[in-house]
Parts: structure tokens; C-alpha cells; sequence
């Protein structure tokens, strides 16, 4: 051996890099006792090793969840966002497990932050929107109630991104206007229904996420990005209908024909809901999805249902044939104030409406009209269509026929008394403000939307039905209406401007 190491240089190495070259942050061959750049410029080679300085402290990664200062609403902060998004698209690109669990973890820890009492928000979500819009099976809404109250299920949520949307719907409108338009929670949710329909595949789920978003927009008042979110679930329907009748999946077959009928109610409230702009209808009348839905509705009202669901028969065929009806009517403003010709006359939509309304209450029960969704579009819809014909036949020449302006006048005299008696049941049945999140929202806003058409058209009328006293406790529910959706907002300025006008008429 002694033999064989005088033969074979050997060199010995330092276990770290130099100081010299780490700071440069230079190759080192770590030569003892100097590296070859040290012994070149002829340096003392420093190889003592390297100690990081300790961690300065770093502070605590932001929570998922913010609260606002001035209203103490809970909202997703930016890093909430982030890891959501982050979450949903893991899933889409690979859906296994580990993605699956770190989805539904995200969405638990976003929901307990927010402090969600989910069981409470499903209590409202019922009556508030699912009676007059279900897009939720019942079944799958019972099975909810669970998710949050059981620790272990943290990773294993059902529907997660559904239990968000719920959130969002269910959530107190904001006295600030900013905080609702510039909804993190909301405007996240529109990025990953941005995401999901990327998929090449269309999934149920994914349809009601659409809808449920159209619905929270449509009741904040957010009316145009409610359009535009109602038209792409329109779309999604539609494919969803040709995949079901592929594959001759018969429950999804089902679900679609009674989610068409909740469309069309979404479709009809947007337009009815405005009160200075004007939008045409996703679903015209000549729309596939409305024809079908017509040719479906039979001359009779099914029967009451043993189990009176949402989506029961009985209720999606009433829902169906006022939103045929109605659709008619709002096609016919739409073309009226955009100075186009009309598919159909006002004579014949006229009728359409009138048809509707006598087969809804030919035995007219008032205390059931605030309840009836339906009965308050078709109503609303009657007294915006003779407004809407008044104000055509008073702007156009005077070589319009006598007989037209007499008719239109009566009708539009009958419909404010009519839609004025739904705003009396309102004073006298709401007497809290509590109560307006256990009420049908498209009824109410119908009922709201129609006394503010009776207060428009007091100029064509000629008659004042509306006391002080029935002013003042409309200006009160309008106000109600406002601590809940965002929609009353609008109405409530609307309402003070009209009330203010009166009061300098009178």
C-alpha cells in the first residue's frame, strides 16, 4: 500500500465551499488547504461553515376567511380565493382523491371561519328560493344539513362548491353597494364556474352552481351579469337534455324538465325585476325550451301532490304557464320600447295573460296571493304590460284609434286595483322584518314591483287608490325587502322619488 500511494496523488477535500466563493456563489472544488480561486489571487482560504442566521419571524399566513370592518359581513379574503381556485382546478385536472379531500377541506375551513350556520341558511334557502325556483333536489338538500355538523366528514363534504353557493344566496344584503358588487365570495365562484365549463363534459352539479349564482344576482340587483350567467346555464341545459336523452338516463330526463321550469322563472324575474333598464328575455317565446315546456302544459292543473315538493307536478305546471305567459308579455315591452314591430299584437298578449290570471284564480283566495309566486308574476306582468301599451299609445301620433286608448286605459285601470289589493295583503300580513327571509322571494319582488307600477301610473289613470297609510307601510316593506336582497336598495329609491312627486303633486 505504501508502494501504490506514492504512485497516486491524492487530494484532500474541505466538507463545505469556501466563504469567498459561496458569497459570489462560484463553483469551489473545496481543495485543502485553499481552493484553486483562493490559491490564484493568492487568498486565505476561509472554510468554516456556513450558520444561517435564524428565520426572521414571519407572520401568520392570512386566513381564508376577512370580515369587512364597516358591516362586519364575512367575505373570502385573497389567499381564501387563491386556494380555492387552486382547489377546484387540482380536481378538474385530475380528480383523484387526494384533490377531491383537499376541495372539500378548503370549502369546510372557508365555512366555519365565516361562522355558517348551514342548517339555518338551508331553512331559508327553502322558502326563500327553492319554493319558486328548486334547483336543489330535496333529497340532496336534506342531505346537506349534514355536512357541516359532523367533524370527521371535513375531507368528505358531498357538494362542496353547492354548500358555497347556498352561502352565497343566503347571505344578508350589504348597506354598502361596493361590498356587493365587489363580492370576493361571489366573484370567485363566477371563476370557478369559469373553470368547471372548460371540462368538455357537462355535469348537473356544474348547471346548478349557474343557477344559484343567476339567482344571487338577480336578487342584489346585478341584473346584466345575471343575463349573461343565465344565458351559458341555458346552454348547459340544453346539453345536458340531448346527453340525458343519449344515454336514456330517465332521472336526469325528469330533473331537466322541472329545472326548464325554474329557468324560465329566473329568465321572466330579471326583466320584471328592472326598473329603468331594459333586457330581453335569454328563453324567447320562439326558444325550444319554451315551446316544449308549452306543448307539455295540459289544459288541466294536476292535482296536489301527497308530498307538495317544489318540483311537484302540480307546482312546475303552474310555474310552466305563468312563465309562458308572462314571457309573452315581456317580449311585447322589450320590442315597444326598442321601437321594434311585435311578433304578437297587445290585443293577443293581452289575452294570453288575461287567460293565465282567470286559470290561476277563478276562485280568488287574496291571503294565498303573497305565498303564490306565480300568482304575483302573472299579476305584475298584466299591470307592466298596460303600462307599457299606455306609454306606446301616448308617445306614437294621434292617428291611433280611440277604441285602443279606451281599451288600454280600462285595462290598466283594473290592473292597478288588482295589483294595488296584493300590496294591501302584504301591509297587512308582513309585520317584521324577519319574516321577509322566510317569504318567496319572486313573490314578494313582484308584489313590490307591481305597487311601484301602480304609483308610476297614477299620471294615466286619473284615480289615486293608494292612501297615506298604505304608502307609508309600502315604503316599510320596501324596506324590509332592502335589509335582505340588495335588489330592494333600488326599489327603495325608487319608491322615495315616487312618494316625494306625490307629495309635491299633492
Amino acid at each position: 500500500m505504501s508502494y501504490l500511494a506514492g504512485l497516486i496523488p491524492v487530494t484532500q477535500k474541505a466538507v463545505n465551499v469556501c466563504a469567498y466563493c459561496r458569497v459570489r456563489k462560484q463553483g469551489c472544488d473545496r481543495a485543502l488547504p485553499r481552493c484553486q480561486r483562493c490559491a490564484a489571487r493568492g487568498r486565505h482560504c476561509d472554510y468554516t461553515p456556513f450558520e444561517k442566521p435564524p428565520p426572521a419571524g414571519e407572520p401568520d399566513p392570512e386566513p381564508l376567511v376577512l370580515q369587512h370592518e364597516t358591516c362586519a359581513h364575512s367575505d373570502l379574503s385573497p389567499r381564501g380565493t387563491t386556494e380555492l381556485l387552486r382547489a377546484v382546478t387540482a380536481c378538474i385536472n385530475g380528480p383523484v382523491p387526494a384533490a377531491v379531500s383537499k376541495l372539500s377541506e378548503t370549502v369546510h375551513d372557508i365555512l366555519e371561519l365565516a361562522d355558517v350556520d348551514l342548517p339555518q341558511a338551508l331553512e331559508e334557502f327553502g322558502p326563500c328560493v327553492q319554493q319558486w325556483c328548486p334547483i336543489i333536489g330535496e333529497d340532496l338538500l336534506k342531505g346537506c344539513e349534514n355536512d357541516l355538523s359532523l367533524p370527521a366528514r371535513r375531507d368528505r363534504l358531498n357538494h362542496p362548491l353547492l354548500l358555497l353557493c347556498l352561502w352565497l344566496v343566503t347571505r344578508r344584503s350589504c348597506l354598502d353597494r361596493v361590498h356587493v358588487v365587489q363580492c370576493a365570495l361571489y366573484s370567485t365562484l363566477k371563476q370557478v364556474l369559469a373553470l368547471l365549463q372548460c371540462r368538455p363534459d357537462v355535469e348537473l352539479e356544474v348547471l346548478q352552481i349557474g343557477l344559484l349564482i343567476a339567482v344571487y344576482e338577480l336578487g342584489n340587483g346585478l341584473q346584466k351579469p345575471g343575463f349573461q350567467t343565465l344565458a351559458a346555464s341555458a346552454a348547459m341545459l340544453r346539453t345536458l337534455e340531448l346527453d340525458a336523452k343519449q344515454r336514456q338516463d330517465h332521472d336526469l330526463t325528469a330533473t331537466v324538465e322541472w329545472l326548464k321550469a325554474s329557468m324560465l322563472m329566473v329568465d321572466r324575474m330579471i326583466p320584471i325585476s328592472l326598473t329603468s333598464d331594459t333586457l330581453p328575455l335569454t328563453l324567447q317565446p320562439i326558444d325550444p325550451i319554451c315551446i316544449t315546456t308549452a306543448l307539455r302544459i295540459g289544459p288541466t292543473i294536476p292535482p296536489h301532490s301527497p308530498r307538495p315538493y317544489a318540483s311537484s307536478p302540480r307546482k312546475v305546471h303552474i310555474r310552466s304557464a305563468v312563465s309562458i305567459a308572462s314571457g309573452h308579455v315581456l317580449t311585447y315591452i322589450h320590442t315597444r320600447q326598442h321601437d321594434l314591430k311585435p311578433d304578437k299584437t297587445y290585443d293577443e298578449v293581452d289575452d294570453i295573460i288575461n287567460s293565465c290570471i282567470k286559470l290561476l284564480v277563478d276562485k280568488p283566495e287574496p291571503h294565498t296571493w303573497l305565498h303564490c309566486d306565480a300568482i304575483a308574476m302573472a299579476f305584475c306582468s298584466h299591470i307592466l304590460l298596460q303600462q307599457a301599451q299606455m306609454r306606446y299609445l301616448s308617445t306614437v301620433a294621434t292617428d291611433y284609434q280611440q277604441a285602443d286608448y279606451t281599451k288600454a286605459h280600462l285595462a290598466l285601470k283594473y290592473s292597478r286595483r288588482m295589483a294595488w289589493d296584493m300590496v294591501r295583503v302584504a301591509i297587512q300580513k308582513i309585520t317584521g322584518e324577519a319574516e321577509i327571509a322566510h317569504l318567496p322571494f319572486a313573490g314578494l319582488c313582484c308584489v313590490l314591483r307591481a305597487g311601484l307600477a301602480v304609483l308610476e301610473t297614477k299620471e294615466f289613470s286619473g284615480e289615486d287608490i293608494v292612501d297615506v297609510a298604505e304608502l307609508d307601510g309600502f315604503g316599510r316593506i320596501v324596506e324590509w325587502f332592502a335589509s335582505r336582497w340588495g335588489l330592494g336598495e333600488l326599489y327603495l329609491m325608487r319608491t322615495m322619488e315616487l312618494s316625494g312627486r306625490r307629495m309635491m303633486e299633492s
